[in-house]
């Protein structure tokens, strides 16, 4: 393959990005909503909040909501957590909040690593 190609390839690939992943002012915070679909056909967001000079990449609590939103099924919130804290990820089990706190500069990689994340665990429970 040439080096233009790949360079097109590359333009397009950004541009896709560009056009399907937005970006809402809510309030102070910020949502993000992607392009990514998970088992039950809902689309992924995610949320950036302020916290002094870092970024809470956060699903809000959505994604565990949606698969257990009585809180009913202990086994699956625990295999859920697991996989969670595997990814590197922190979790709150009051609010159900699947969250990263980061520096600016990680936020995109944190976004891409949390929206693969609440896809996966939406295949939990289907």
């Amino acid at each position: 393959m040439k080096d233009s190609e790949i360079e097109l390839i590359e333009q397009n690939a950004m541009n896709w990005l560009k056009e399907n992943i937005h970006f809402i002012k809510a309030g102070s915070d910020i949502e993000v909503a992607t392009p990514l679909i998970g088992a039950y056909g809902d689309l992924v967001y995610c949320w950036i909040e302020k916290e002094d000079d870092y970024y809470r990449i956060t699903d809000d609590g959505g994604t565990l909501f949606k698969l257990d939103p009585g809180q009913e099924n202990m086994d699956l919130l625990e295999e859920a957590m697991d996989i969670v804290i595997g990814a590197g990820f922190e979790f709150d089990e009051e609010t159900l909040e699947i969250y990263q706190v980061v520096d600016q500069d990680y936020i995109p990689a944190t976004l891409n690593d949390l929206t693969q994340l609440q896809v996966a665990l939406t295949y939990l429970a289907s």
